[in-house]
């Protein structure tokens, strides 16, 4: 239902976008384009539209009415002491060096087990990632692995929407490619990955 959700809203982004860029006054130039922030203006934003496209299709589903996503959430004994992976939640730290916050979560609310999955998401955009973007990539993974050896969450999955090496950084936009690959190859970790090219659609 994630991967759904996330294919639905990058449909939403690439039929929405080159709108907004055609109907924006004063008109805009490719430059502009390219600066604009339409639809998805920082990583909460997009944790947010996945999170409604999810409920979104959860909804049409009746036998699942039992799951619920969180979201920015602390993973540590006080949110999680009753679970039945708390023993293993000092390990966590142990491996992260502190008390993980998960960008998603998906559990069953009747069931006190290992979460469903656990997701990262990361938004490029603008200057905040004008530095070398593969160790805050990096940095997601390795809390991922460390929930997912722990067998906190049965699943992890990293999300990556990026609007900024994509059009400005040919290089760095290939190495985040390359990377993404070996996770998903090497790690075993769901890559969900999309850009906002399609903003730039009439151009």
């Amino acid at each position: 239902m994630l991967v759904e959700a996330w294919k639905k809203f990058c449909d939403y982004y690439d039929t929405k976008a080159p709108l907004y860029q055609d109907s924006w006054r004063p008109p805009l130039d490719r430059a502009g384009a390219l600066k604009s922030n339409w639809i998805c203006w920082d990583e909460y934003d997009l944790t947010f539209h996945i999170g409604r496209f999810f409920y979104d299709i959860l909804g049409k589903k009746e036998e699942l009415s039992n799951i619920e996503i969180h979201l920015e959430k602390n993973v540590s004994p006080p949110n999680f002491n009753t679970y039945q992976f708390a023993d293993r939640l000092e390990e966590l730290k142990r491996k992260l060096k502190k008390w993980p916050k998960v960008d998603i979560i998906v559990a069953f609310e009747d069931s006190n087990a290992s979460f469903l999955l656990c997701a990262e998401v990361k938004c490029f955009r603008g200057t905040r990632y004008q530095k070398d973007p593969i160790p805050v990539i990096n940095a997601d993974i390795e809390k991922l692995i460390a929930i997912r050896d722990c067998e906190i969450a049965k699943k992890a999955v990293f999300i990556l929407f990026d609007d900024y090496y994509w059009c400005n950084d040919e290089e760095t936009a290939n190495a985040i490619q390359q990377r993404l690959n070996e996770i998903q190859q090497q790690d075993g970790i769901t890559v969900l990955f999309h850009t906002s090219e399609a903003k730039l659609e009439n151009y």
